[in-house]
């Protein structure tokens, strides 16, 4: 699926655009400040619901306005069908979510109608970062391929609220808090059991785009289930039962599940430069994408911000060669669109489109602009 149009208002220094994306690479350039990240911003709010940029939403809405919307048309290019997607937030809080017209209550509603990734400067974190941010990523891929993850994750985090709230009780005995554990260790192997299927399934995947978007030898990816392996959560839970009361929390269980990423032995963040794991960043979802597609039946949208940022043009013609190739829609920010206006050439792209974006202003240049801005 893509996106054939889009229309925003009131998203920061954005007062109102509209623009006709292509199917294919989109690229948003001009100075810094200029509002191109805030295109990625209400993409992302189409498809999320929220912003990528803070925890509170209501930080994105133009400070002369009391809400924002974005509208997207988009079509799917594997059916044929076309439907509509809408946002609005108020700075008060409320907010409404339309698919096709008909009003939906959940955030999940729109990811399942407009699919998409990100990356951006937190990406890094993904490999520097604690587990938290591999958790959600894998998440995303396995939220998207089993219909039941969703509920059940929700039933796990109330469960283990609940166990984390007794342990935080004084004088809990082992076995008032054991007879709370059935429900927690059951829902617990049911999302184990989900996401090791997930990661089985898109390991071969992560290693074929390793190998197109990177240079580096040897780089190991490992699903850690949250406890020792071999071992029932049961015993452990049993064994970790001090421990669990004097830190007033549960300390083995999904909640601290993990993907190690190695290279030869060694953590990747010790190992590689920030180019490097920039390339692995880009090479991972590319690699969750395509598996969105084979279990899906249809493609997602990839954002890059700021892709140039301490991405060499090898790498850059690397990714850019496998986006076409896999026919998805991307849109990439960049102060700077010389050099990708040279890979795009020098690549035979042929679906690109380059909007010039200033003061919240954005403007779409054709062919003939393009080719005499970049000589």
């Amino acid at each position: 699926m893509y996106l054939t149009r889009l229309d925003i208002h009131g998203i920061r220094n954005i007062c109102s655009a509209s623009l006709s994306p292509v199917d294919g690479i989109n690229f948003f350039y001009g100075s810094n400040g200029s509002g191109k990240t805030s295109l990625l911003e209400a993409i992302y709010l189409l498809g999320r619901g929220r912003t990528f940029r803070s925890r509170y939403t209501n930080t994105l809405i133009n400070h002369d306005t009391r809400q924002c919307t974005v509208f997207g048309a988009a079509k799917s290019k594997e059916h044929g069908s076309a439907y509509t997607i809408g946002v609005s937030r108020e700075c008060k809080g409320s907010f409404q979510f339309k698919v096709d017209g008909s009003r939906v209550s959940t955030s999940s509603s729109l990811a399942d109608a407009l699919p998409l990734l990100l990356m951006n400067s937190d990406s890094f974190l993904l490999i520097e970062g604690g587990p938290g941010g591999r958790r959600r990523f894998l998440d995303w891929g396995v939220f998207h391929v089993e219909q039941h993850f969703q509920p059940l994750w929700v039933q796990h985090q109330r469960s283990l609220q609940q166990r984390n709230k007794l342990l935080r009780r004084d004088k809990i005995s082992r076995e008032e808090l054991s007879s709370w554990d059935d429900s927690f260790i059951r829902l617990s192997n049911q999302i184990t059991e989900m996401r090791r299927e997930y990661f089985n399934s898109i390991e071969s995947l992560f290693v074929e785009m390793i190998e197109k978007l990177t240079t580096v030898k040897g780089i190991s990816l490992r699903f850690y289930q949250g406890w020792e392996e071999g071992r029932t959560l049961a015993s452990i839970l049993e064994d970790n039962f001090e421990r669990d009361t004097r830190r007033h929390l549960t300390t083995a269980g999904p909640q601290r599940a993990d993907i190690k990423v190695s290279v030869k032995g060694r953590a990747a963040s010790d190992v590689l430069s920030r180019g490097q794991i920039k390339a692995l960043v880009a090479a991972l979802l590319v690699g969750q994408g395509q598996m969105f597609r084979q279990s899906r039946g249809k493609q997602c949208i990839y954002l890059f911000d700021d892709l140039f940022s301490e991405l060499d043009r090898d790498s850059l013609k690397r990714l850019l060669r496998v986006l076409a190739s896999v026919k998805a829609q991307v849109f990439i920010t960049g102060t700077d669109h010389s050099p990708l206006v040279r890979v795009v050439e020098s690549e035979e792209i042929q679906d690109f489109a380059l909007f010039h974006v200033e003061q919240g202003k954005v403007g779409s240049l054709n062919d003939l602009e393009l080719k005499g801005e970049a000589q």
